[in-house]
């Protein structure tokens, strides 16, 4: 697999991040990398992945972590289910400012095999959502990956309980994992990238192929 080659984020743990999408060579590598953390953590079987994937690599050009994204702007999002309402009226009932639909995108798939690398991609991740032009992301986290948020002091606001139950036509086995008290969050990604950027963390570059499909490109 190819990685994009390190810029000014030579501070972070990983290379810059592969944007895995449908038809990227090595998306069938990446979602069995995802599938196989949570067979192992969760017992569970996924069969449905979000539709861009980004892959994070070591200097030895291991893969150690992904996740998944799509934006608010391409359709409804996975973690909408868990609504009963659209997200950007959910979040605008906790924030004292309007939220426009296409700031919004969600991340899930979250996988990585240790706590360091988890931190380090949530670190990497919140810079390059601020640089493609977003303002929120929505996720499902479970208590687990709430201790890696807490631990990088990243404030995030929850927006309710995540229930199985909830979710229609899914063909994915969860396994275990509603037994880890998942709860649907949200957080202002200028405010966590200010943070960072007050506690020195180096920028983490854009992917131009990313930023083009936030802009509504095919």
């Amino acid at each position: 697999m190819a990685i994009v080659p390190l810029s000014a984020a030579s501070g972070f743990r990983f290379a810059d991040p592969v944007l895995v999408d449908a038809l990227h060579p090595d998306r069938a590598q990446v979602e069995a990398f995802i599938a196989r953390v949570y067979r192992e953590r969760y017992g569970a079987v996924l069969r449905g992945f979000l539709p861009h994937l980004l892959a994070y690599h070591g200097a030895d050009g291991r893969l150690q972590a992904a996740l998944g994204l799509r934006c608010a702007s391409e359709g409804p999002l996975f973690v909408e289910q868990y609504l009963a309402q659209p997200a950007e009226l959910a979040i605008a009932e906790r924030m004292p400012r309007r939220v426009v639909r296409t700031e919004l995108v969600e991340v899930g798939n979250f996988a990585a095999e240790h706590a360091g690398d988890a931190r380090a991609m949530i670190r990497a991740l919140t810079c390059t959502l601020h640089g493609a032009g977003l303002r929120w992301v929505l996720f499902v986290a479970t208590r687990q990956l709430r201790n890696a948020f807490d631990r990088l002091h990243l404030a995030t606001v929850e927006l309710g309980e995540a229930r199985g139950q909830d979710l229609r036509d899914d063909p994915s086995d969860w396994g275990d994992y509603y037994a880890a008290q998942p709860r649907l969050m949200f957080g202002d990604i200028a405010a966590g990238h200010a943070f960072l950027q007050r506690e020195a963390e180096p920028r983490h570059g854009v992917l131009p192929t990313f930023r083009a499909c936030l802009a509504g490109a095919p």
